[in-house]
């Protein structure tokens, strides 16, 4: 038998909050730069140590999430500004007790008691797809193409539903 393999990148949209605190950083870097440069050049240390602070918070805000799916395992990994990768984690087959999009009723006896992970695009266009680990006591929300979603479906049909 051959190995599936399939990768799929997610853009996540900013949330508004991200917005307000990447333009209060930006606001705060060029007050001190002024105060500094006009004021009190003391002021310029405080103003390195917040565009420090810019350079590493800053692309944190631009997040891409990639999917590699291979034989019912997918990794996880976030890119921050198109420059940074980080492996944020692994969905094994064992352990997974439901497959449905966000909102079906499938889900509905997994609504307490079970830890919610957010890897989707947040975009209320693109429904996300949620997998209940059980053995984790976790739902992890992800944007899932379609070649990962009909092998998903070839490989576990009770549990995974499409209403």
């Amino acid at each position: 038998m051959s190995d599936v393999f399939h990768e799929h990148l997610v853009k996540r949209q900013k949330k508004a909050s991200e917005q307000v605190i990447k333009y209060i950083l930006i606001a705060l870097t060029a007050v001190l730069v002024l105060a500094g440069l006009l004021i009190m050049p003391i002021i310029l240390i405080a103003a390195l140590a917040i565009l420090a602070v810019d350079y590493f918070m800053i692309p944190k805000f631009d997040v891409e999430y990639e999917y590699q799916y291979v034989n019912g395992e997918i990794d996880i990994d976030a890119i921050y500004g198109r420059q940074r990768r980080k492996r944020l984690g692994t969905i094994t087959s064992d352990g997974i007790e439901c497959i449905a999009p966000l909102g079906s009723h499938n889900l509905d006896r997994y609504n307490v008691g079970y830890n919610v992970v957010d890897y989707s695009s947040l975009d209320p266009a693109d429904k996300p797809t949620v997998i209940v680990k059980g053995s984790e006591k976790t739902k992890y929300y992800l944007n899932l193409d379609e070649p990962m979603l009909n092998d998903l479906r070839y490989r576990m049909p009770r549990i995974f539903f499409r209403d």
